[in-house]
């Protein structure tokens, strides 16, 4: 007899995938690593100088609109730049000016992790936001392509040398109906839901009691981030020459980035291998992580092996970099950045 599959409690899930750890419990054994790193550096900072013209290299208080603004324009999302404290009416009155419409995606100029994303559908959403995310945002579009993935993309300063070593697909949160369960009873019993409920009863009141028909399936999260509960699945299968040749050109005008991730949304694969209909949401720098390791079937040996293979390629772009006559910042600028950015005010 077939042996029956055992469901276990949501906190015995989060602790045995460590898809779910905290990023302090994860990184932990990478610490000393690192300080290897440094040491062979003979510099704490030595990984700001990986990107010289992003904040302490992308690690932490990057302006996001830096990069993507030297994106070619077919690359390049509509959005803006908003100051803390702009009102609705202004931001609208803004978007009419970008010929933005509604559905945006909102999210603050210096962020991580998906903290603050949103995607806002009217002016009452968008009142709603603004009441409490108060920080400098950025306004953009949203793109409807049907594919998000994470692009990890290197460079070496003055050298031909470049390639891509990690691909992430993003399975956004989704609920298939059973004609029986309501909408709400379909996301109560998705693990990957359960921490939000409270979010998605806010977000869908009017559908919360549905009844889902049968085979109907339903996409609950937009935002591609793990921590809104989206499945990141490998996706190093994709990765070949063509694709490496796409992300030089993206990345040709990007003066001073050399390491990190390119999240973006395509309309097909072909499309990916082709350089068309490709929009860049985001650029990250130092920061990046090689998301694909997330992929629930991934094993935390082979995980550790790849985020150490990512430390060595930051380790190696920065040599090259301050070869080049390029100074990492000072430890105490790096560590005065790391408290405003942890505990100043926005």
């Amino acid at each position: 007899m077939p042996r029956k599959k055992r469901y276990y409690p949501q906190f015995i899930i989060k602790w045995i995938n460590f898809e779910f750890w905290p990023s302090w419990l994860f990184y932990a054994p990478m610490f000393l690593y690192g300080f290897v790193l440094a040491i062979k550096s003979r510099s704490f900072a030595y990984f700001t100088a990986a990107n010289p013209e992003m904040a302490f290299g992308g690690a932490y208080g990057t302006d996001k609109t830096k990069l993507l603004n030297l994106l070619s324009p077919e690359y390049h999302t509509k959005d803006f730049f908003v100051a803390k404290e702009t009102s609705g009416e202004a931001i609208i009155d803004l978007m009419n000016k970008n010929e933005i419409d509604f559905p945006i995606v909102a999210k603050p100029n210096v962020g991580e992790r998906g903290r603050g994303v949103e995607k806002i559908d009217n002016k009452t959403d968008l009142e709603n936001y603004l009441n409490i995310i108060v920080e400098d945002l950025i306004i953009q579009e949203f793109v409807a392509h049907p594919i998000e993935l994470g692009v990890f993309y290197h460079r070496f300063p003055n050298s031909k040398q470049d390639g891509i070593s990690s691909v992430v697909l993003k399975e956004f949160l989704s609920i298939t109906g059973n004609g029986r369960d309501s909408f709400g009873k379909l996301l109560s019993k998705n693990f990957r839901a359960k921490s939000r409920l409270k979010y998605f009863k806010r977000r869908y009141p009017n559908k919360w009691n549905m009844i889902i028909p049968d085979g109907i399936t339903l996409k609950v999260e937009p935002i591609g981030n793990h921590s809104r509960g989206t499945k990141f699945i490998d996706g190093t299968h994709l990765i070949n020459e063509k694709l490496v040749e796409v992300f030089r050109t993206i990345a040709e005008p990007l003066d001073g980035f050399f390491y990190g991730r390119f999240d973006i949304k395509v309309n097909s694969i072909k499309d990916l291998y082709e350089g068309e209909n490709i929009k860049i949401l985001e650029i990250n720098g130092t920061n990046s992580e090689p998301a694909h390791i997330y992929d629930p079937d991934y094993s935390l040996f082979n995980a550790y092996r790849e985020v150490i293979k990512h430390m060595n390629l930051v380790y190696q772009i920065s040599r090259a970099n301050i070869a080049l006559g390029i100074k990492p910042m000072p430890f105490s600028d790096l560590i005065k950045g790391l408290f405003h950015h942890l505990f100043g005010k926005k």
